[in-house]
């Protein structure tokens, strides 16, 4: 079998893969997937035939095994893993209230009806979190409740991206909906940065930890149909901007200033320089939980350039904006190290990573 056949074999099992299966696919497979939608030949009403065919229910999961997984975890590994669930939980609902200015105002018919099944994907994606919340992690209450007791956890940079920079991209839509600029720019906002560059970093990071460990099989086959679901979502954004790019090349422009817009605050929903780590040395941790932020800047600004080139920008803005994203990562690398006076962990896989390198060149 070639390599593009065991691609395309992949991408037909997580595409056909009923949920009950789904806890044996990786993120990995889902990312093969993922890029087989940046194809020129996608478009909205294949995607939404895959929606059609690719339904879930968020009550037919089975989270027995995850109960007794979660109380078996040390304190330190339940609080890395539950931040990271958190800013889902709360995004998820964020997206969900925001989402509906962009499937308005959209102009070509198709677009709206495939927006119509993001809105119900969202709003699945919530009843996840909310569910996972209430029978794994024991927060209680109903979904308001959970929010406003997961609420506080947020960062200030999650904060800036979904309260300001989104609230305020939708509501431009809103207000102008006849606005092309404005709609490519909550686009751009919304399957892009959130979508494509910050959720799909996070996915990969919650679970290749899942996938590692065999820990909580009914949270990982549920976050997997939630990462196919947001394939589509960021398919459907990079074949509409594409379309907007094509019709009037001044599109690509307005593309590209939002992405640099949002570089610094994007990297920052990442990179939190204000919060001490709790555990400075990955030496320290578990492997499993031992995940490089070098890996971490070079899977989402790769994936970031990915969609970029897609969408059709030329070559020397897709580097302008891959270097800004990438530059603002050790800025704020930095930025912790002055405001606590120790190292980022980062600093450690920058060693690790010379010594590998200098130990392969005295071998060869």
């Amino acid at each position: 079998m070639s390599q593009l056949d065991e691609v395309e074999a992949v991408v037909r099992r997580v595409e056909s893969s009923p949920l009950s299966e789904l806890v044996h696919v990786s993120i990995d497979d889902v990312q093969q997937q993922m890029d087989s939608y940046l194809l020129p030949t996608m478009d909205a009403m294949s995607l939404y035939r895959r929606w059609e065919r690719q339904q879930w229910a968020v009550y037919d999961l089975d989270l027995a095994t995850d109960v007794q997984h979660w109380s078996s975890l040390d304190d330190e590994t339940r609080r890395i893993v539950r931040r990271t669930m958190t800013l889902f939980f709360i995004g998820e609902q964020a997206v969900t209230d925001t989402l509906s200015p962009i499937l308005h105002a959209a102009a070509h018919e198709d677009e709206g009806i495939f927006l119509a099944t993001q809105v119900a994907d969202e709003a699945r994606h919530t009843v996840f979190f909310h569910r996972f919340f209430d029978e794994v992690l024991e927060v209680h209450g109903g979904l308001k409740a959970a929010l406003e007791t997961v609420g506080p956890e947020a960062t200030a940079g999650f904060r800036g991206i979904f309260e300001t920079h989104l609230v305020a991209a939708t509501d431009a839509v809103r207000r102008e909906p006849r606005d092309l600029r404005a709609w490519v720019e909550a686009v751009v906002t919304y399957h892009i940065v959130i979508e494509g560059f910050l959720a799909l970093t996070g996915q990969r990071s919650l679970l290749r930890f899942t996938r590692a460990t065999g820990f909580m099989p009914g949270f990982h086959a549920g976050f997997i149909a939630v990462a196919r679901d947001e394939s589509r979502h960021i398919g459907f954004g990079v074949l509409a901007l594409r379309r907007r790019v094509l019709q009037d090349p001044e599109m690509a422009r307005v593309v590209a200033l939002k992405l640099l817009e949002l570089s610094e605050a994007a990297v920052l929903t990442i990179v939190d320089p204000d919060t001490r780590l709790e555990v400075p040395d990955p030496s320290d941790q578990p492997p499993e939980l031992r995940q490089s932020p070098l890996d971490f800047r070079e899977y989402s600004v790769g994936q970031l350039a990915k969609r970029i080139h897609a969408i059709g920008l030329s070559e020397p803005v897709a580097r302008d904006v891959q270097q800004a994203y990438r530059g603002h990562f050790e800025t704020m690398w930095r930025a912790y190290e002055a405001k606590h006076g120790v190292e980022h962990p980062v600093r450690w896989f920058e060693r690790d990573e010379l010594a590998a390198a200098g130990a392969a060149s005295r071998t060869s």
